[in-house]
């Protein structure tokens, strides 16, 4: 892993994020890229030549609060020792962050989910983040809380089993390796999509042979809906991390089914990893 892609509005959210990022880069020596969009007024210009609206003393203004918030972040004891990249981004949409990240050979997107302004407001979980898990090959990870733990040692790893030529493991491999704690597989049952013991854990095991897994439980838990049950089924456990590959659903299938991976993330007490099947 040699990139982690850090969007940040210097919020509390953010920050939690920016930590996070850094243990991991710390052990895999990783550069985090820290992107803050700054949202500048637009003033009408006329035919006056090279001029802008970072030009006028608002836009001046908003450019030099974020440099100087820059500069403090990268100072707090945390990042010392960790190679980190300053991206400052005038306008623009977070919707093609996930493209951006693509094309600038990101490896992991680590995102806060509830900031206080800019694209992490408290609406962020069902906009933004929305559209990023669901589009991103890239893995991603969102969190709220403050991770305290170096490592994830307790991880659960939720999917139906069914297709595991389909599990994008090689694009997670990376970041399970750095974890390298016990997965804990999950098949959720329910009463809509009944599987049986035998077929859910030989499923499971099928999946941890085909990707060399080794340190690993088969679990399968009944619930009214699938999120519920990987939600109380990684309470139960303590876990420290939910990974859930999700299928990138769009349109109608969106509008009827809603977006399983967000839902999972609405409701998760610890930071959940996604990526698109």
């Amino acid at each position: 892993m040699k990139k982690i892609l850090v969007p940040t509005d210097f919020s509390e959210f953010a920050l939690n994020a920016t930590k996070l990022a850094a243990k991991i880069a710390k052990r895999t020596n990783a550069t985090i890229y820290l992107l803050h969009v700054v949202d500048i007024p637009y003033r009408e210009t006329g035919n006056l030549p090279h001029q802008s609206a970072q030009n006028f003393p608002e836009g001046l203004a908003i450019l030099n609060i974020a440099k100087k918030k820059y500069a403090e972040l990268i100072q707090s004891p945390f990042l010392k020792e960790v190679r980190v990249v300053e991206a400052l981004q005038i306008g623009g949409v977070f919707e093609s962050l996930a493209d951006q990240a693509e094309k600038n050979g990101i490896d992991l997107i680590v995102m806060g989910t509830h900031g206080t302004s800019g694209f992490l407001k408290d609406t962020f979980v069902g906009n933004v983040a929305d559209k990023v898990v669901r589009s991103s090959n890239i893995p991603v990870i969102t969190l709220r809380e403050e991770v305290q733990m170096d490592m994830f040692e307790n991880i659960v790893f939720a999917s139906d089993f069914e297709d595991i030529d389909a599990i994008p493991y090689e694009k997670l491999r990376p970041v399970m390796d750095t974890f390298n704690g016990k997965v804990n597989l999950l098949r959720v049952a329910t009463l809509g999509d009944f599987i049986t013991s035998a077929e859910a854990h030989e499923n499971m095991h099928k999946f941890a042979k085909s990707v060399g897994m080794t340190n690993y439980t088969t679990n399968l838990y009944n619930a009214t809906q699938v999120q519920t049950g990987i939600n109380e089924f990684s309470n139960e456990i303590k876990a420290d991390l939910i990974v859930a590959p999700t299928k990138g659903r769009a349109g109608l299938a969106l509008l009827l089914n809603g977006s399983l991976a967000i839902d999972i993330i609405k409701e998760a007490k610890p930071p959940v990893m996604t990526v698109k099947m």
